[in-house]
């Protein structure tokens, strides 16, 4: 044995055995991190929807407001697949747990609605099945007189645990309202931080607000942030999920000037890109937030109807650490339907105000993602023609709509290219009774929304209908990672 030893090839070979054996029993001890995604799979899995919950909010009491809710499970495309089960029905009720019904989606594709009632509840929709996938809803409210006179219309908002709001005001002659919805059985809890062009803000008062189980807790603004006259919001539930919507009331001394929801804003990042802003006169302010802590340098470009351009004298933007920039920009867009790109050094995120050429009623809409599958949107009944709005911010895209009824009918369909950086206006016709609204990316980038403004020359007695809606891609599948065997869990 000691002869053998003393042979240099057997010294060797039985240290690269040791080495081999700890190497071996190394892989076993300090096994991997499981996968969580099949092999070759560069996405997640998808899973079908099969349970669905919107919320929809109402505007607070005053004049002779009606509200009502549309809402609908939109036919999808040809070979989506759908849960399996019966069709249940998916309820529009009350948030209380044992409510009754004020409205049933029956079928796929024909639109559900609610009386129009002066009774200023939030609703909810809710049902599991065949249906829920992709099912999109819209809460609106018109009034006549007083302080919510117009029109304020929202998409119903899905449960979530981060969103971020930008546009807000603390000051004299807006009443900003943060309303935060709760569907769930158990009470939630969020932290919301307020960012204005002196900073973030410390509001204790905002820190651990408990929304309770289907029900609804209020921040006013002009409490939380006095005299403070832009806003962003960043909403975060530590516990529970929440649907938060904020509800502006803006007045000119004792004179109403528009009531509306306030359209959320994409999360922040390095470029963003706000769509639909209206085509007409009127004013239009676009509001940037930078929440980090370096300051941002960001670079602005118009995509109008005949390309991209960089608007003169905002070409860029310094934004502060944890602040605010407030830029005008009807000068610059002219009228024409548009959207912006913000590109930044930080990461950021905007919306933008739009009234009306009399500038008494406005709406807002928020920076979106890009389309990663079909976009759905119910447009309540309106007088004027909707402007659908899309955009390729990137390279040539192409994209596809439909426009159909409440009884499923195609009104309108076309599939068009949008030149790189462009713009493509798209109009509807008034309607008497509820649409929807279908938008599907086909090739490249695109971002859309859908807009409604008054008439040039209204009549001297009319109320001014001004709306905003996003288009962002409906939650027909959610990602599901796939999974293999832990074998850690062998060695505990």
């Amino acid at each position: 044995m000691i002869g053998l030893l003393s042979d240099f090839r057997v010294r060797l070979g039985a240290c690269v055995l040791a080495m081999a054996a700890i190497g071996g029993l190394g892989v076993v001890t300090h096994a991997k991190a499981p996968v969580t995604r099949p092999e070759g799979a560069e996405e997640p899995a998808r899973t079908v929807v099969n349970r669905t919950a919107l919320a929809c909010p109402v505007p607070g009491v005053g004049g002779k407001v009606q509200s009502t809710v549309n809402a609908v499970s939109p036919t999808l495309p040809a070979g989506t697949p759908t849960a399996t089960g019966d069709a249940s029905p998916l309820s529009i009720s009350p948030l209380a747990a044992n409510a009754n019904p004020l409205g049933s989606v029956l079928v796929r594709g024909k639109i559900a609605s609610t009386t129009r009632t002066a009774k200023l509840e939030p609703l909810s929709i809710r049902g599991t099945g065949p249906l829920a996938a992709g099912t999109a809803a819209t809460s609106t409210s018109t009034a006549t007189d007083g302080v919510n006179r117009g029109m304020a219309s929202v998409p119903c908002q899905v449960p979530g645990s981060d969103f971020w709001f930008v546009g807000a005001s603390g000051a004299p002659g807006r009443r900003d309202v943060l309303v935060l919805t709760n569907l769930d059985s158990i009470n939630a809890e969020v932290n919301v931080t307020i960012y204005s062009t002196d900073g973030v803000q410390d509001v204790p008062s905002a820190r651990g607000v408990v929304v309770p189980a289907r029900g609804t807790t209020e921040i006013y603004l002009g409490q939380a942030a006095p005299k403070l006259t832009d806003l962003a919001l960043h909403i975060v539930s530590s516990g529970g999920r929440v649907s938060p919507a904020i509800r502006d009331n803006a007045t000119s001394g004792q004179i109403p000037t528009g009531v509306d929801w306030l359209n959320a804003s994409a999360q922040p990042s390095g470029k963003v890109v706000v769509p639909a802003l209206a085509p007409g006169g009127g004013i239009r302010l676009l509001t940037v937030v930078n929440p980090g802590d370096l300051q941002a340098t960001a670079t602005l470009t118009v995509q109008g109807p005949n390309g991209p351009f960089k608007p003169a004298g905002l070409e860029s933007l310094q934004i502060p650490a944890g602040s605010v920039k407030v830029v005008r920009l009807d000068k610059v867009l002219h009228g024409d339907p548009s959207a912006i790109t913000i590109a930044s050094d930080q990461p950021v995120t905007a919306s933008t105000r739009m009234t009306d050429s009399s500038v008494t009623e406005f709406s807002t809409m928020g920076a979106t993602e890009r389309l990663t599958g079909p976009a759905y949107l119910v447009l309540p009944p309106h007088e004027q023609p909707v402007a659908l709005q899309v955009t390729a911010p990137g390279q040539t895209a192409g994209v596809r709509f439909e426009l159909r009824d409440a009884t499923d009918k195609v009104i309108q369909t076309r599939s068009l290219d949008v030149v790189a950086g462009a713009t493509n206006l798209i109009t509807f016709k008034p309607q008497t009774r509820p649409t929807y609204l279908m938008v599907e990316q086909l090739r490249g980038e695109i971002v859309a929304g859908a807009s409604l403004m008054p008439p040039a020359k209204p009549k001297a007695d009319a109320v001014p209908m001004v709306a905003a809606w996003p288009l962002t891609t409906s939650l027909v599948f959610r990602a599901q990672l796939g999974a293999q065997p832990d074998v850690r869990a062998a060695l505990k």
